[in-house]
């Protein structure tokens, strides 16, 4: 196989006898009989980059914990990040003839030929957490996966309001090009242009869905904005930690600067507890990976699926944390 970055694991391809007897079973997710029995059931999934944070790495590790207790044959995948080896992955998968692939998209675009050529075989294709490009979507049959832009409109709901509807912020963002990085930029600014005109956006830079990166640009905008600053965007929790790292180094106190991030981590959760995180939104991974993996094993059996199955992202913020439990990523 080319270019093929190790595999995370490859589950278990018959269960114990009892595990076994029961996979044969449909589940009740299903709805629909199984053409064939789960523990004959090839899937192949390919995630973004499990090693860049949390919640990737818990959404493989669930996959792999998840496919192993339903029996099915599966191999999950990590491309590190690079849409060239992913697109390698895919291909690999699909001359191995899966009964399907699940694929978190490493790029918007870049991957669509493979994903074209893997359905043209035959294979149904989900694509979870991140979308593809529309003009790839209509070579796969569902995808999976929190709103993203429902999230960006949340958070710029959540940081207007911990500003009082004004100030000056800054923006961290995810890679640039990547679907879920233009989706959280561009709806939270309509939502910021649209509703809250009275929020200025000082500087917007990339950290690449990076907690130490994140520190280091957080750094650099205190650097040249110092007291201005009222608050801060950041893609994701985990960047919005390296945002509060950097806060705390140059001395400033929990509340000073107002953060608001998407998909609140188990340390994201710790800082809002303790005043230094102002607004983030629940996003399991656990839940992520399950529905991608059911899409999967439905269509794999025949199963019509909606084109587009989301998963819940409730608005967390300090007045109602203890309501959720602690993110465990």
């Amino acid at each position: 196989m080319k270019n093929m970055t190790k595999a995370l694991g490859l589950a278990t391809a018959v269960a114990f006898a009892a595990g076994a007897a029961m996979a044969q079973d449909a589940p009740d997710w299903l709805g629909g009989e199984l053409k064939k029995p789960l523990s004959e059931t090839r899937i192949g999934i390919t995630v973004l980059y499990p090693g860049s944070n949390a919640y990737q790495a818990k959404y493989a590790e669930t996959a792999e914990a998840y496919t192993k207790e339903l029996g099915i044959q599966a191999t999950v995948m990590d491309p590190q990040g690079d849409p060239a080896v992913q697109f390698d992955q895919i291909q690999d998968m699909a001359s191995q003839n899966m009964d399907a692939l699940v694929v978190w998209p490493t790029s918007q675009n870049a991957l669509i030929p493979a994903i074209r050529s893997a359905s043209r075989s035959g294979i149904p294709v989900i694509t979870s957490n991140s979308p593809i490009g529309e003009a790839g979507r209509r070579y796969i049959v569902g995808h999976t996966g929190p709103d993203d832009c429902a999230q960006a409109e949340q958070s710029a709901e959540m940081l207007a309001d911990s500003l009082g509807g004004e100030g000056d912020i800054v923006v961290v963002e995810g890679t640039p090009g990547y679907s879920v990085s233009i989706l959280r930029k561009n709806c939270f600014l309509d939502k910021m242009a649209d509703d809250y005109p009275n929020i200025n956006i000082l500087a917007s830079q990339t950290a690449e869905w990076n907690r130490e990166k994140a520190q280091t640009v957080m750094e650099t905008f205190l650097t040249q904005y110092g007291d201005q600053i009222d608050g801060v965007y950041a893609f994701d929790d985990g960047m919005g930690l390296g945002v509060i790292s950097a806060l705390q180094g140059a001395g400033k106190a929990p509340g000073d600067v107002k953060v608001v991030t998407c998909n609140q981590f188990g340390e994201g959760w710790d800082a809002m507890k303790s005043g230094w995180h102002s607004g983030s939104n629940k996003q399991s991974p656990v839940d992520d990976a399950i529905l991608a993996i059911q899409t999967a094993i439905k269509v794999a059996n025949g199963i019509d699926v909606p084109i587009l199955q989301g998963i819940e992202t409730p608005k967390v913020l300090p007045e109602n944390v203890d309501e959720f439990e602690r993110p465990s990523w």
